[in-house]
């Protein structure tokens, strides 16, 4: 079964991005300790995984972005609908989609991206960084 485990963006982000423009993969791109601590269990476990960006919709660690700056609260109802499609393309070839929810930063953003997704039923919420990488069926 191909599982992905997903969180969401931060605020805190790489000065050196916004310093010289450069484009970087998520994992130098955020800073935040909690999102750091899901992306190096994903990476200890083998699990694949990705970002939830606020700006590009899914963001894997194949691919590099610029720095932005962009509040969940700031999300148009047209550039959430574009995410939301974009969850939904990038994510279905996934039988399972675990989100790691951050509850301090969790903003109801994510929370409508998740319900308006057509893969509602693969998704599963987890609150617990053991919870990556042990290949339990969650649905």
């Amino acid at each position: 079964m191909a599982i992905i485990f997903l969180t969401h963006c931060s605020k805190e982000k790489s000065e050196l991005a916004r310093a010289s423009g450069e484009k970087l993969p998520p994992d130098q791109l955020y800073t935040d300790p909690d999102l750091q601590a899901f992306i190096q269990r994903c990476k200890e476990t083998g699990s694949s995984w990705a970002i939830l960006s606020d700006k590009y919709g899914v963001f894997f660690p194949s691919e590099k972005h610029d720095y932005y700056e962009k509040p969940p609260a700031t999300v148009t109802p047209e550039e959430e609908r574009i995410i939301a499609e974009d969850f939904n393309l990038r994510l279905g070839e996934f039988q399972q989609i675990c989100f790691y929810i951050r509850r301090e930063t969790y903003h109801p953003f994510y929370e409508r991206v998740l319900a308006a997704s057509r893969l509602t039923d693969r998704i599963v919420l987890i609150e617990d960084l053991e919870q990556i990488g042990t290949n339990a069926n969650f649905l």
